[in-house]
């Protein structure tokens, strides 16, 4: 005896109570009404599909209303068949593949053999590969019933499942339930508003606006076979997910070029980000040197009197040049030099330092020494490539006259980082050793120039220096590392920035067809939860689908960039993976979350009736 109690039912304008309700094993039970009456609302009820639970469900003596969800979720998947009024049968399969998903969902193994059995108890004669879509109404009815007895159910329950066909093909559907009534012992549970089915009915009960009323009653049979459950069978997700890629094709397509077309996107941005940021170092390294100078703090105090201030331990310097991206240390010599009446400080100029667009006259290629503007702009119309000064000063008292040939002038108004002073030269590092040689005039212990590769690991070096060693003072006015930095940052923000428009730009794109796919398949997923399939598990159909669609994308994208520009794209590939991986996650993220929502609204009372 199947049996509900505490029914109530309320509708737009009125409401039914119905205190209890049973329904005969083993026999034909006929729910007759007029249109709206509450017959599909009692249906949904039985079936275990209804949202609300405020009744009770007694079958053989148990409390079915009490049991998880999950439970519940496998009475519908093992032992109660559902047969909805429109079919609802997945149209874009063939009749086979429809028999290979009820077979899947069911846990049970078929055949086309046994299919064709099947079909010929409910007098189904079409060609097994015959889509769904191309069935007449009939034909969908006798198979909606075949695919319901392919799990034996206990309870087989067909919602006006003859409201389509005309009276010759209703009377065969109604001869064919009780067939099914004597072969398979079932109880078979009907709601129509036809007067035929009167003639079928073991009992019989009428919906009105007052409640329910029985018009035939029928013994009650008990059977010996009780709800059965079993173990989740993983083959039905796995096939369903294939069926699903197979006969969407074209949607797949959508998806995946839309994935294609960010990924290639975020990989071209990523590629001229590359390309502009070598441009923008190639305009730095013909700007900077990426010079630092470091000197001891008292060498301030001594009015830049190196010889006279604290040297720098060794260990120092040997540590800095173990650090990455120093390329040369070199140390210092403290020279001046004298122009008639005045005393001008001479610094080193290293081979790492350019002169392009710094010279206001060169006399010959070779570098030797180059006076400032400013020192000669008196007698600069006499100066030329046979010009030579010769009074020079080491560490303030060490005399050398040596000539020393000008090689050029450098650019009006030109300072340089060692000195504000406007009168200066510069000299050749390597002439100033020679010099420094011959008066047997050691570099200074407490200042040394240090050459670094590029501007990031100069700026990484001034960091670490004024991290490690409070002692030292940094000049680094070489070149301004800020501004520098900001050209190439300014560079890879506003690629970035187009990075990420085009991540969240694709991602929206994508989930939003994935949110028009699920809602499309709304009513799949239904027919899915009726069938006893758990959220959980639709939420991993659904997540499957576009991890796969992701996957296709990815390694088509390899592809074509490895066809189409070979190893340069494939490089910045690899830069960009965590990008890829941040874009991939929010398209899971969102659409798994988009299905979590989804799947959890979903209401079969209102999506069947729609």
């Amino acid at each position: 005896m199947i049996e509900l109690k505490n029914i109530f039912m309320k509708f737009s304008k009125r409401s039914i109570k119905i205190d209890n309700l049973k329904i005969p094993e083993n026999k034909i039970t006929l729910i007759r009404g007029l249109s709206g009456s509450g017959k599909s609302t009692l249906l949904y009820k039985f079936a275990l599909i209804s949202k609300e639970n405020d009744y009770e469900y007694i079958y053989h003596e148990k409390n079915i209303t009490a049991l998880s969800a999950t439970q519940k979720a496998s009475l519908r998947r093992y032992s109660i068949g559902y047969v909805f009024q429109d079919f609802c049968l997945i149209e874009n399969m063939s009749i086979y593949e429809c028999y290979q998903y009820y077979c899947h969902v069911s846990n049970r193994n078929g055949n086309k053999r046994d299919l064709l059995k099947l079909l010929n108890h409910v007098h189904l004669n079409n060609s097994l590969e015959q889509k769904i879509h191309t069935l007449s109404g009939g034909e969908k009815q006798r198979l909606a019933i075949a695919c319901a007895l392919i799990k034996k159910p206990r309870i087989l329950i067909l919602d006006e499942p003859t409201s389509a066909l005309d009276e010759t093909n209703e009377r065969e559907i109604f001869m064919l339930l009780q067939e099914i009534l004597k072969q398979d012992q079932c109880t078979i549970i009907i709601a129509s508003h036809s007067y035929i089915a009167n003639e079928y009915a073991d009992e019989i009960y009428e919906l009105n606006n007052q409640g329910i009323s029985e018009i035939r009653k029928a013994d009650d049979i008990p059977c010996d076979r009780d709800f059965i459950t079993y173990k989740k069978n993983w083959s039905f997700l796995w096939f369903y997910i294939k069926h699903n890629l197979i006969n969407e094709k074209f949607m797949n397509f959508i998806m995946i070029f839309i994935l294609l077309i960010g990924c290639i996107g975020v990989l071209g941005i990523q590629h001229t980000l590359q390309q502009s940021l070598d441009n923008v170092d190639k305009r730095i390294n013909k700007i900077a040197d990426y010079q630092i100078m470091i000197e001891s703090q008292d060498v301030g105090e001594k009015v830049g009197v190196y010889d006279e201030a604290t040297p720098i331990d060794e260990d120092v310097i040997k540590n800095l040049e173990q650090q990455e991206g120093v390329r040369k240390i070199y140390p210092y010599y403290d020279l001046k030099v004298q122009v008639d009446d005045k005393t001008i400080d001479v610094y080193p100029l290293y081979k790492e330092n350019r002169l392009n667009g710094k010279l206001y006259q060169t006399f010959q290629d070779e570098r030797h020494l180059y006076p400032s503007y400013h020192s000669i702009y008196k007698n600069v119309e006499s100066l030329n490539k046979n010009t030579t000064y010769s009074q020079f000063i080491f560490n303030h008292k060490v005399y050398l006259n040596k000539s020393v040939k000008i090689s050029g002038i450098m650019s009006i108004g030109r300072i340089t980082a060692y000195s504000n002073d406007l009168d200066y030269m510069l000299m050749d590092y390597n002439d100033m050793a020679e010099l420094a040689k011959k008066t047997n005039v050691e570099p200074v212990k407490s200042a040394y120039v240090i050459f670094c590769d590029n501007i990031n690991t100069l700026d990484d070096i001034i960091t670490y220096v004024a991290n490690e060693y409070s002692n030292l003072r940094i000049n680094s006015n070489f070149q301004d590392t800020q501004l520098l930095l900001n050209m190439k940052y300014e560079t890879m923000s506003m690629f970035e920035m187009e990075k990420i428009v085009t991540i969240l730009l694709i991602s929206l794109v994508f989930i939003y067809i994935c949110y028009w796919m699920m809602k499309k398949r709304e009513k799949e997923l239904t027919i899915l939860m009726t069938n006893g399939v758990m959220p959980l598990e639709m939420i991993f159909i659904l997540g499957v689908d576009v991890i796969f669609k992701i996957l296709i994308s990815y390694i088509l994208t390899f592809l074509l960039v490895y066809i189409f520009k070979g190893n340069i794209l494939i490089d910045s590939m690899g830069n960009i993976s965590i990008l890829l991986f941040i874009m991939f996650s929010i398209v899971v993220i969102s659409t798994v979350a988009l299905s979590i929502v989804i799947v959890k609204k979903l209401n079969p009372e209102k999506i069947f009736r729609n």
